[in-house]
């Protein structure tokens, strides 16, 4: 069976997060307290209903409970998402991702069972600085962990050098499992594969060892 994902609140980032979703033709469920956004939104989503996300009954009859992980995106009001939060996990949901519009809030939101906490401002910003610095965060790999995939400029002290040379598990806490060079590909390179000014490296390890190395 697959998995189906719920989305309690539906502004523009609970809305991403279901349109991306469905993109990648998972199953979901959302909910909306405002008629007119559902009905904006009826003929993208199959599953989408007008509740009140602090009706637990109403989350029970529409298949809610029966989500494997749901994302609460009604940050805005403070009360409302973490009593949703709460009510969600005495539903029995293992995995609720929570929005929050500051650290307080955030922590409030973990107490009551919330297993990730996101503040989608702040991280669009630190996404857009690694940006700019030449950081390209492809997927973060373990919810409350710092490990991501991440594509970044090949530095400097990598020019023509190996990797054996480089030693750059050891040395950077990096792996590279690919390098683009121009057009071209090389997946899983071996460790003789020497590092050209150019190049675009494909990497996994934790975030700050990629900043670190990226500067």
């Amino acid at each position: 069976m697959s998995k189906l994902y719920g989305i309690v609140g539906l502004g523009r980032f609970g809305r991403s997060v279901a349109q991306r979703l469905i993109e990648l033709n998972k199953d979901v469920i959302c909910i909306d307290k405002n008629e007119n956004i559902i009905k904006d939104m009826a003929e993208e989503i199959e599953n989408i209903y007008q509740a009140d996300c602090l009706d637990e009954k109403a989350l029970k009859e529409i298949g809610m409970a029966e989500a494997d992980t749901v994302v609460v995106s009604i940050g805005e009001n403070i009360e409302a998402s973490v009593m949703a939060v709460a009510i969600l996990h005495s539903l029995g949901i293992k995995n609720i991702y929570a929005k929050a519009i500051t650290p307080l809030h955030g922590r409030i939101l973990a107490k009551v069972g919330a297993n990730k906490v996101i503040f989608p401002e702040k991280e669009m910003g630190i996404n857009l600085g690694n940006s700019l610095a030449g950081i390209d965060i492809i997927q973060t790999l373990a919810a409350g962990k710092s490990y991501v995939f991440a594509k970044i400029k090949a530095p400097s002290a990598f020019f023509d050098k190996s990797i054996k040379e480089l030693d750059v598990r050891n040395r950077y806490a990096l792996n590279i499992i690919g390098i683009e060079r121009k057009d071209d590909l090389n997946i899983n390179p071996l460790p003789d594969e020497v590092i050209k000014k150019d190049d675009t490296l494909m990497v996994v390890g934790r975030r700050e060892d990629v900043e670190k190395v990226s500067k």
